[in-house]
């Protein structure tokens, strides 16, 4: 059996690293989609949960005017509400 020259050695090799920086991409590819998928599902269950709980019939203008109305107020108060328990929120919005 005839060893191979440098030459083709290097051609293998090349060749090799081809198919794995193929691979590679595609893997980064899937990555990608399921992050995107994930962000998409996620936006769209905040938004339904907005849209629920802040009556919003009016689209995204209306919504986009809410959200910018409550800022303020859930960046003072968000690490006291996420803090609270499901009673204690329950509980707040029968006062």
């Amino acid at each position: 059996m005839a060893r191979k020259s440098d030459e083709e050695r290097l051609r293998e090799l090349e060749e090799q690293m081809e198919k794995i920086k193929a691979r590679k991409e595609q893997v980064a590819s899937r990555l990608k989609e399921k992050e995107r998928k994930a962000r998409t599902k996620r936006l769209i269950e905040i938004g339904a949960i907005f849209e629920k709980h802040f009556d919003i019939e009016g689209g995204q203008e209306e919504a986009e005017k809410l959200a910018l109305g409550f800022k303020q107020s859930v960046l003072k108060n968000k690490e006291k509400v996420l803090s609270m328990s499901k009673e204690q929120i329950e509980q707040s919005k029968q006062k």
